[in-house]
């Protein structure tokens, strides 16, 4: 078995979105946080599971929600992309 294979299995991946998820204001504005969903995620991530925000959000938005996600201690391994193992694993991006 491949290599990249194995050390996937070791963790799982959760994409999530921004707008009416983590955050329950409406675009373009950033609202009150989902403390719920916010506190999961910390206990995924720090099980050594993956995170990618997945989000319409791009430019100034983006860059306005991904620092709200910090500022709450949310940080992800990627952001609108697949993490680079499965890029690398499956030599695409799609």
């Amino acid at each position: 078995m491949h290599l990249n294979v194995v050390k996937m299995r070791k963790h799982k991946t959760i994409a999530v979105d921004f707008d009416g998820t983590l955050s329950f204001g409406r675009w373009p504005e950033v609202g009150e946080p989902n403390t719920e969903l916010i506190s999961f995620l910390k206990r995924w991530s720090n099980k050594g599971n993956k995170l990618i925000l997945w989000t319409c959000r791009t430019g100034q938005a983006l860059e306005k929600a991904v620092k709200w996600c910090e500022q709450q201690g949310v940080f992800f391994d990627a952001i609108n992309d697949n993490l680079q193992e499965y890029i690398e694993l499956y030599g695409s991006n799609s």
